[in-house]
């Protein structure tokens, strides 16, 4: 939302005011978190532990861990293959 041109609060306003270019940031905010929780990407401050059946603080899913090495991963990808040649 940031390199839309404002936090998302500032995007719903503007969605809100008929921007239709912010109405689709709005709209891709909805979806990312749908397919967050969908896929159990979405860590929370509490989860329960599988093993122990207590509440744990702070719990990352193990879904969202492998999510952030592969987008990790991903990004370097992309940033050493599209990186510019120097000049010699």
């Amino acid at each position: 939302a940031v390199l839309a041109g404002g936090c998302p609060l500032r995007q719903l306003i503007l969605a809100g005011q008929g921007s239709s270019d912010a109405a689709v940031t709005v709209l891709g905010l909805f979806a990312g978190a749908a397919i967050c929780h969908n896929f159990k990407l979405a860590s929370s401050g509490t989860a329960m532990n599988a093993e122990t059946k207590e509440l744990v603080l702070g719990a990352a899913t193990a879904n969202g861990k492998v999510a952030v090495i592969i987008c990790i991963i991903v990004l370097f990808v992309i940033g050493f293959t599209c990186k510019r040649e120097s000049a010699k």
